[in-house]
């Protein structure tokens, strides 16, 4: 979609590796420039880039119910893109994160989706702030369940992290002013972890059975 308001996708399979789909997409679904839209129920699995992709001021959209598992990038990305939800996804067994926010994503609701099992993070926010991040799951990850870096003023609260390879929760380089309350960071080689990152709240997490540290 370039440019369209008020569209809905609903019930829909992209799948790279299906000839009788769509084959060889870099996308299983692109908003450039479309606000206002119902992306829901799709299947976007195996594209060559991301399962669902938002840029350039991609704004006030609803992304719910989706698949978007086994793309060669991202399973939601948004890029650019402020004041959408992203419910009730499964991103799972990307190449890279379930979900991303790049670059001034800011004021995004990220609530109740799964993020497991993927080559690098389940959740990542990139120099984007004021998200509402709660009740996800982001388990089993190659490297960290949630990261921020250089991303100040969200809110992480009732997620679950645990098993992951490295932490559970990572904030890097000026993550500043986060909160941090109510989750859960198990078996993960740290709980909660802060690099360069100050004014913080972290209250009311648990943190159990990790093999460095708590927090």
């Amino acid at each position: 979609l370039n440019s369209v308001e008020g569209c809905r996708i609903q019930n829909l399979k992209f799948d790279g590796n299906k000839a009788n789909y769509t084959s060889s997409n870099n996308y299983g679904i692109n908003l450039y420039s479309s606000s206002n839209n119902t992306i829901t129920g799709n299947t976007c699995n195996n594209n060559a880039a991301h399962g669902i992709h938002l840029d350039s001021s991609s704004n006030d959209n609803n992304i719910t119910g989706n698949t978007c598992n086994n793309n060669a990038a991202f399973g939601i990305h948004l890029y650019i893109s402020s004041n959408n939800a992203i419910t009730g996804n499964t991103c799972n067994n990307n190449a890279y994160n379930g979900i991303q926010l790049d670059s001034s994503s800011n004021d995004n609701n990220i609530t109740g989706n799964i993020c497991n099992n993927n080559t690098s993070l389940g959740i990542y926010l990139y120099s984007s702030s004021n998200n509402t991040i709660t009740g996800n799951t982001c388990n089993n990850n190659n490297r960290t369940g949630i990261g921020l870096h250089s991303s100040s003023n969200n809110t992480i609260t009732g997620n679950i992290f645990n098993n992951n390879n490295r932490n559970g929760i990572d904030l890097y380089l000026d993550s500043n002013k986060n909160t941090i309350t109510g989750n859960i960071c198990n078996n993960n080689n740290s709980g909660i972890g802060l690099h360069l990152s100050s004014y913080n709240t972290i209250t009311g997490n648990t943190c159990n059975n990790n093999t460095s540290d708590g927090i």
